[in-house]
């Protein structure tokens, strides 16, 4: 839906979060998510305030910017090799250039993908009392993941990094509980407790993959 506040055209999504996100915020385009309940006055009121004092992503650090997760990232490069993480919305990482090249970029995005999902499969372990000892990426036909049991593992495919992270956290947490058996009403407790908008979730997951495990 696109809103136009002090002659400016700003793209409102509706977000079942409480918070107000900022999704884009460029010279050429403007993406804000709301939460439902939100007035839309109030909403007004905030886009008017974000339009007066925050400075567009693409002016706080150049050109520099990388699409994942579903989301435009600036991009802060760093001349220490250290690994690529993200911190109060912007992404960190090394090059020993001035800029990054599509090689540089799409291994980013991998790496990030990868620490994502790594951190998540080790949250689920621990709570689920589980081991999964190998974890790999390839690109999948039409499926987020693949569980291989006989291998020990979960596969999880490297497109997954177009998905929202709070999509991708959810397709983590199905993965475990498929590879760990899970029984169904402890499944749906956790879901309920740590992803209320799994309807959602789902759907958007759906979108990406035509088969949803």
């Amino acid at each position: 839906m696109i809103w136009v506040v002090d002659d400016q055209e700003v793209e409102v999504l509706f977000s079942t979060k409480e918070e107000v996100e900022v999704h884009r915020w460029t010279e050429q385009k403007k993406v804000i998510r709301i939460p439902l309940s939100m007035q839309k006055a109030e909403a007004v009121w905030t886009i008017r305030n974000f339009l007066r004092t925050k400075r567009p992503m693409d002016m706080l650090f150049g050109e520099e910017q990388v699409v994942v997760f579903d989301k435009q990232w600036p991009v802060k490069l760093i001349s220490s090799k250290k690994t690529p993480f993200i911190k109060d919305g912007i992404i960190y990482c090394y090059t020993k250039n001035r800029r990054l090249s599509e090689g540089e970029q799409l291994r980013l995005k991998e790496e990030l993908l990868q620490q994502v999902v790594f951190q998540h499969v080790g949250h689920w372990e621990e709570i689920l009392d589980l081991l999964i000892p190998r974890i790999t990426f390839r690109k999948l036909k039409g499926k987020p993941y693949i569980v291989q049991r006989e291998k020990e593992g979960i596969c999880f495919n490297k497109q997954l990094l177009s998905l929202p992270l709070q999509a991708l956290t959810f397709c983590v947490f199905q993965s475990v509980v498929v590879y760990g058996g899970i029984a169904d009403n402890l499944r749906k407790r956790i879901v309920e407790k740590h992803f209320p908008t799994a309807k959602t979730l789902e759907k958007t997951i759906s979108h990406f993959y035509q088969n949803l495990i």
